[in-house]
């Protein structure tokens, strides 16, 4: 059973001291979510094991759980398109020719980040360096995966709805699937650590406070900041599986949809769809996911998921693999290796 296989493969990574522990759920379209875990949830200054309810910063999935989401919905709405300007709505933001498409799509030209963020101190702060930022490439040329990008989105959302990004994703996608531990404002005792961090601006273990030190500064982000539960996230894939979800078909069936193929910055050609980022050869989804009905996301603290429609597969892995410190991340070469056994005990599966 892929199951098994999966949580030894993982228990080998706890093992060699990879990542500390890992939750993750193999979700099949019609059936119940097979859901596990492994390792500790945290290992300095303690060694603490892993419960199985732990509550994971899931970082850059943020961008497609909550912001792509709530977009979505709001081009649902009528409250906005994926033309409008983003100066339009945040009337500071100086690069007039960017709109709600480009920073879905990471082709704005904006830079990935923001230089120093880790003395960032707050909302004005980023806000101020966004607005000085210049662009790094002319807009449309290559797919530069923005942290930028889906800081304005979230930024857009809030002066949209005139509510908080958690407001807004509890109101139009978490309460209306039941994903009852997600938001940006987890419960600490339940939430596995990150980083050790010390610098200027905070000096301490991270735990239930966001890792990345813009969405930190911003208090929660587009990019990043929000908390989840393997168990919720597969509630979320679930639903995409079965077209249950906060979406009409048609706005889901554009998630899907490849909008554009360019070079990145170091001449790799890159698939990006509406937030979501599209499998290619060596992505974390494996060669065997259906490339046209396939959509995947990672996250900095450790985290993957992808949804297959055509396969009825989907799966999500939450770790916390920059505790106590970033360099120790050694999850990354895990993900493919996964994603190949769930498809291939799916083949034996179907044809045993």
């Amino acid at each position: 059973m892929s199951l098994n296989e999966i949580k030894e493969m993982l228990l080998e990574g706890v093992l060699k001291k990879h990542f500390p522990g890992a939750h993750f759920a193999i979700v099949y379209k019609n059936q119940e979510p097979l859901i596990d875990y492994v390792g500790y949830k945290q290992i300095y200054p303690e060694f603490i094991e892993c419960q199985g309810d732990e509550i994971y910063d899931v970082a850059s999935l943020t961008k497609v759980v909550s912001t792509t989401t709530i977009i979505m919905k709001l081009i649902e709405d009528k409250k906005l398109t994926l033309d409008t300007k983003v100066s339009d709505i945040l009337n500071w933001f100086t690069h007039e020719e960017i709109s709600i498409y480009d920073l879905l799509t990471h082709t704005s030209g904006l830079p990935a980040d923001i230089p120093r963020a880790n003395t960032l101190k707050d909302r004005e702060d980023v806000i101020s360096k966004i607005r000085e930022t210049k662009l790094k490439e002319e807009k449309g040329k290559y797919v530069i995966y923005s942290d930028i990008g889906f800081i304005l989105l979230g930024l857009a959302i809030e002066k949209i709805t005139n509510k908080s990004l958690n407001d807004c994703g509890q109101e139009m996608i978490f309460k209306p699937l039941n994903m009852k531990d997600t938001s940006y404002f987890p419960n600490i005792e339940r939430t596995a650590p990150t980083e050790y961090r010390k610098d200027d601006v905070y000096h301490g273990l991270l735990q239930g406070k966001v890792h990345d030190e813009k969405a930190f500064a911003l208090g929660g982000a587009g990019h990043a900041g929000l908390f989840s539960t393997v168990k919720d996230l597969s509630i979320f894939i679930k639903a995409i599986l079965e077209n249950q979800f906060v979406l009409k078909s048609q706005t889901l069936d554009m998630l899907f949809e490849v909008r554009e193929q360019k070079p990145s910055l170091n001449g790799t050609s890159l698939k990006r769809a509406l937030g979501w980022d599209k499998p290619t050869e060596g992505s974390s989804s494996s060669e065997l996911s259906d490339f046209e009905q396939t959509i995947l996301h990672t996250g900095f603290t450790g985290c993957n998921m992808f949804i297959d429609r055509k396969n009825g597969i989907g799966f999500v892995l939450l770790s916390n693999a920059v505790h106590p410190k970033r360099e120790l991340n050694k999850i990354i070469g895990y993900r493919k290796l996964i994603a190949q056994k769930i498809y291939e005990c799916r083949e034996e599966h179907t044809h045993g």
